[in-house]
């Protein structure tokens, strides 16, 4: 009787240990799987890049840049397109990319002007 004692708590004993190793082997892939690739997560909203505004403005008024539509803009009436005063160059795209460009990107108001945006991160869909 005592023998069977003594196998049946090393068989217990065993597989605890065998659970024990099963349970830290899922926390740890749980926790890479958890993590992000790459930098920027996921964006606040999908636009379309429709074109470069160069044309002459008066000296003291801010015009130009490129013209982007913001698909579901939350802005309460929002204008059917905004600037970024940017070159696209500075926004990552080739100056001699063809229009329309699919674009996801976050961003906010710039206080200065209504139909101004400043992008914070855009990626090229």
């Amino acid at each position: 009787m005592v023998i069977c004692s003594v196998i049946n708590r090393s068989f217990v004993s065993k597989e605890k240990a065998n659970m024990k190793a099963i349970i830290l082997i899922l926390l740890v892939a749980l926790t890479f799987a958890a993590c992000k690739k790459g930098g920027v997560g996921p964006y606040q909203s999908q636009g379309v890049i429709i074109g470069v505004f160069s044309g002459l403005c008066p000296k003291d008024l801010r015009c130009g840049g490129v013209e982007i539509t913001i698909k579901d803009d939350p802005t309460k009436n929002p204008p059917p397109f905004y600037y970024i005063d940017t070159a696209l160059t500075q926004l990552g795209i080739s100056a001699n990319a063809k229009f329309p460009i699919n674009v996801s990107l976050n961003w906010k108001h710039d206080t200065t002007s209504t139909y101004y945006i400043i992008v914070t991160s855009l990626k090229v869909d």
